[in-house]
């Protein structure tokens, strides 16, 4: 770990890096000192330690499900939530579009 790009992040006001930490000992968790950015890490990982980037620059306890969500064990799982999703987002778009192109049609 660069010490002069990374802080590590030990201990915090509700618990957060611990309970990440809880969910993969592997796992800790590093603010990049620039950007205020936070990254899990894990020491599983072969070559880059890194994880996943949190969505958020202050702990949060939204990021533990953040964290259990996104685990490699769940992949199957994330990858259809994601079709599902985009399935959803596809047919909205293309109702929009029909709803569109009738009301210009009424003119």
């Amino acid at each position: 770990m660069d010490e002069m790009k990374y802080e590590r992040i030990e201990g915090d006001l509700f618990g957060i890096a611990d309970r990440i930490r809880a969910i993969d000992d592997s796992y800790f968790v590093l603010r990049e000192r620039k950007s205020g950015r936070l990254e899990v890490h894990s020491l599983k990982q072969r070559g880059n330690t890194l994880a996943l980037v949190l969505p958020r620059k202050r702990l949060d306890c939204r990021d533990v499900e953040y964290v259990r969500r996104t685990r490699s064990e769940r992949k199957k799982e994330l990858l259809e939530e994601l079709r599902r999703e985009n399935e959803r987002l596809a047919k909205e778009e293309t109702t929009r579009a029909v709803k569109k192109a009738e009301s210009a049609l009424k003119i």
